[in-house]
């Protein structure tokens, strides 16, 4: 056997070597659970948009009452009819707002967080459930989320502050916002 020979041959056996040793040693890959996902990333209001009845929407001054009749949403007060897209869009896009935590001692500090009196309030009617709440207060130090309270519950969480985005599109699409 030629010297190049063994010499591959000792690296081959080498390289199998290491490589059991690698796959012997290398800890066990760990996934999450769904549960621990869904701990984290869990909705704020808990429903099904077609199951809303009315919407009341309290936000910059203005208040919208709107609910939804078989031939699309409407205002109870003028019977104007409101755009079924922007309804559709407000609702399911507030269903995907999620819990981003907790705040420890909220409860005490309600006017701090802008929350006594609040911001801004959404209410559902949703049809087999009752009345869904979102209060709304101010930002966060960062800007990035608001303090909230979900039916009324004394605990203040973290909510996406695209939910004020998403509010001024309804309000506009009634025309109440210019």
């Amino acid at each position: 056997m030629s010297r190049e020979i063994r010499r591959v041959l000792v690296l081959g056996v080498l390289a199998f070597v290491l490589g059991g040793y690698a796959y012997l040693t290398t800890p066990a890959k760990q996934v999450l659970r769904s549960e621990n996902t869904r701990k984290t990333e869990r909705p704020v209001l808990d429903y099904t948009p077609d199951k809303v009845k009315q919407i009341d929407v309290v936000f910059e001054g203005k208040h919208l009452v709107c609910q939804r009749t078989p031939g699309g949403w409407i205002e109870p007060g003028s019977g104007a009819l409101l755009r079924q897209d922007a309804v559709d869009d407000f609702l399911t896009n507030l269903q995907k707002l999620l819990n981003l935590g907790e705040v420890e001692g909220g409860v005490e500090q309600l006017s701090e967080f802008g929350l006594q009196p609040p911001v801004a309030r959404i209410m559902l009617q949703v049809e087999g459930e009752g009345t869904k709440t979102l209060t709304l207060g101010k930002n966060n130090p960062v800007q990035t989320s608001l303090y909230a309270q979900v039916n009324d519950a004394p605990q203040v969480v973290l909510v996406g502050s695209v939910v004020m985005w998403d509010m001024r599109k309804l309000l506009t699409a009634a025309g109440l916002v210019g």
